[in-house]
């Protein structure tokens, strides 16, 4: 491979007049006095931890800060390259100072320099040239025991324990699915089990205990003497929501109708 050319310098200083030795010794004398200048225009790297105490070119601290020489106080300084760096996004808790960039990372706390952590990433707001706006939540992903103890409201996390998505909503988690007054049946062995899997849900009947071990059936109007809705049709006997009816033996009562085979499973409710 041929040698390319450089403006590199090499300078020796001169062999005592007493030197004696073979060839190996004076090659050994020879690079034991020589130094490499860099003349105006080269540029190198400096790498390392140790500030140089001389100009070397460029120095790297620490694989993120960049230093150049500074002739005027003969010492290195920080290099300022501000001026050619655009901000991608604003991230903090509080609103940026500006729209420019028109893309803000909002979080739970502001940096500072005794602590630049930012906290727990909430929204995505991008200004829309009158407010911000948020357009697509931030979503954590972890175990159970990943989660955060006390995120903002309509924070999202992926629970990876229980493989189900949840959000942080009037001081607890809850599952995203669902509504709160849903009920759903649940095949889990134990009523733990059940509700560790439904973040947010309780056993149906918690608040209603009459209603636990009772088929559940269609309401057909609202309670009391003039319900406002009423969908009860001819031959049926109405039901408010939440009334129980029936026995043990009976579907409903004043009949001779048995109860079919039954399974049992958990209801749950949200709350």
């Amino acid at each position: 491979m041929a040698l390319k050319p450089t403006n590199l310098t090499i300078q020796m200083a001169p062999l005592p007049a007493t030197f004696r030795g073979n060839p190996q010794d004076l090659a050994a004398q020879m690079v034991q006095r020589m130094k490499i200048l860099s003349p105006s225009g080269s540029s190198f790297i400096f790498t390392g931890d140790t500030k140089p105490t001389s100009n070397v070119g460029p120095w790297l601290k620490g694989g993120t800060q960049w230093y150049v020489w500074d002739s005027t106080v003969n010492d290195y300084v920080p290099l300022d390259i501000s001026p050619s760096f655009t901000i991608p996004y604003w991230m903090s808790a509080s609103q940026p100072p500006n729209t420019n960039p028109p893309l803000w990372l909002q979080t739970t706390k502001d940096a500072s320099d005794v602590d630049p952590t930012h906290g727990i990433a909430v929204y995505w707001r991008l200004w829309d040239g009158a407010d911000w706006v948020p357009f697509m939540a931030a979503q954590g992903l972890g175990t159970t025991a990943d989660r955060p103890t006390s995120p903002p409201d309509g924070y999202k996390f992926y629970d990876t324990t229980l493989n189900v998505e949840i959000w942080w909503e009037r001081s607890m988690w809850r599952t995203t699915a669902g509504v709160p007054g849903d009920v759903k049946a649940v095949g889990f062995s134990t009523l733990q089990d059940a509700l560790n899997h439904n973040p947010g849900w309780e056993i149906f009947g918690n608040s209603v205990p009459q209603v636990f071990g009772r088929n559940i059936s269609q309401a057909t109007k609202d309670p009391g003497a003039s319900p406002v809705s009423e969908v009860t049709p001819v031959g049926v006997p109405p039901r408010a929501a939440f009334e129980t009816f029936g026995n043990d033996s009976t579907l409903q009562s004043g009949t001779d109708a048995t109860t079919p085979a039954q399974v049992a499973l958990w209801h749950l409710i949200k709350l």
